[in-house]
């Protein structure tokens, strides 16, 4: 038919040459010997990186270092003890580039920047002169860039006093896709799941840009040898930082160790040596140590003097994870300066008050029509507050009814009540009454 096009029949050929077999499955042991081969490169591999990150390491410590010399910089922490007690206490005081700090002190965690409820204005009247911030919680949010554009950390968070960065390596490290190795630790984002790599120089470089005053080396809770290697690294980078943008961090490192006495003692010695060898060379070296792992110092005194006993007395202490006084009270009597914890905003959002005569539930409907402040106990440490104008009776129906006041002022009060009892150790230590200054205290507290 016109202006159709003609179709025909397509026939296949078949294929020629020879048809192609199907390989044969591989043998178990050509299936480990493969393996093996897969295991032989990574661990070249690793052996390779980790010679690179060595050689890098030198090079950036020598000319960090170098430059430093030159300029006469030094560490910013300025510490002297005052007076000491019996078994190790002591008081002194700690000077930083944005404030100074009476020792021992607690210092509440805004771990994302923020106490819920609390304004700077309320916690410094309440007695704070430090805040420790979660560096892994400001990294994933709000991000460095927006930290760095705020003109840093205290410009961000409206608190002119000093700021200490905290890794938040131990909650990464609990997350159960994290990986820990020599290169570092990877992770998966807490908000989104994304991933993400931290090594030492990562968290150095992070703490610089967000402008901290003090900042813990990256520390691998489970391995003291992988703690010594990553704070050798961080400390290279912090001399480069230092030296290339003009700033004032204090880089302290992390005693870690676990449940073995010797195993903390060799961590903390190898730390010093470390220390002393970085300023020798003209590095900057650690302006303090922070002792990781202790859960209950009350009842692991023994770990925490292991580590204490081989640091260097002239540079200030820090223990985190404090979760009641007498944990505060045995780490202070341990040779502690700094202490920190999460309990006051979480009590605190639970209802649960710390006073002078123990935890008061004010959850508790025995509380519906009682008329005293939170804690009417006299001369108690720290004096009054703002929350004493509110009975326990209000502060119950609060929690009742839902109301976000009965949370701001029942952590108000705690963080008063930790801040203020580090306080009265301190002056205890100085009078040279601190055994009788604990004693008394826990005599009472325990009472609700």
């Amino acid at each position: 038919m016109a202006g159709t096009a003609a179709t025909e029949d397509i026939v296949t050929e078949p294929p020629t040459g020879p048809v192609p077999t199907p390989s044969p499955t591989p043998t178990p042991e050509q299936a480990a010997a493969s393996r093996s081969e897969i295991d032989e490169l990574r661990a070249q591999n690793a052996s390779l990186a980790a010679e690179l990150a060595d050689l890098r390491t030198g090079y950036r410590a020598i000319a960090g270092n170098t430059r430093l010399r030159a300029s006469g910089t030094t560490d910013p922490v300025r510490f002297a003890v005052e007076a000491t007690g019996p078994g190790g206490a002591r008081s002194g005081r700690m000077v930083l580039p944005r404030g100074e700090i009476a020792t021992p002190a607690y210092i509440p965690v805004a771990s994302r920047g923020a106490i819920a409820g609390l304004t700077p204005r309320e916690l410094t009247g309440l007695g704070a002169v430090a805040l420790t911030v979660d560096l892994h919680e400001l990294y994933l949010q709000p991000g460095a860039d927006v930290i760095e554009g705020a003109g840093g950390i205290g410009s961000a968070m409206a608190w002119a006093a000093p700021t200490i960065a905290d890794t938040g390596v131990a909650a990464v490290a609990e997350q159960r896709k994290t990986r820990i190795t020599d290169e570092g630790i990877a992770f998966r984002g807490r908000l989104d799941g994304s991933p993400h790599r931290w090594d030492p120089e990562e968290t150095v470089r992070l703490a610089h840009r967000m402008g901290f005053d003090v900042a813990f080396a990256l520390a691998d809770p489970e391995d003291p040898a992988r703690t010594e290697r990553w704070a050798r690294r961080a400390l290279a980078e912090h001399a480069w930082q230092t030296a290339d943008r003009h700033d004032a961090l204090s880089l302290w490192a992390v005693v870690t160790g676990g449940a073995d006495p010797e195993r903390r003692r060799s961590a903390a010695r190898a730390l010093r040596r470390l220390a002393d060898e970085d300023r020798r060379a003209g590095g900057l070296g650690f302006g303090g140590y922070r002792i990781e792992g202790v859960g209950a110092p009350a009842h692991e005194t023994a770990l925490l003097r292991a580590a204490v006993g081989e640091l260097e007395t002239d540079r200030p202490r820090y223990l985190g994870g404090i979760t009641g006084p007498a944990d505060l009270l045995a780490a202070i009597e341990a040779g502690v300066d700094l202490l920190d914890g999460t309990e006051p905003a979480r009590a605190g959002a639970e209802g649960r008050v710390y006073t002078s005569a123990g935890v008061l539930d004010v959850t508790d409907p025995a509380l519906r029509a009682d008329f005293r402040p939170l804690d009417p106990a006299e001369g108690r440490p720290g004096g009054t507050n703002r929350t004493d104008a509110f009975t326990r009776a209000y502060v119950h129906h609060l929690f009742a009814a839902n109301e976000g006041l009965a949370v701001t002022l029942c952590t108000l009060h705690n963080e008063h009540f930790f801040v203020s009892l580090a306080g009265a150790a301190r002056r205890a230590i100085r009078d040279g009454g601190y055994p009788a200054f604990t004693a008394s205290f826990l005599r009472r507290f325990g009472k609700v």
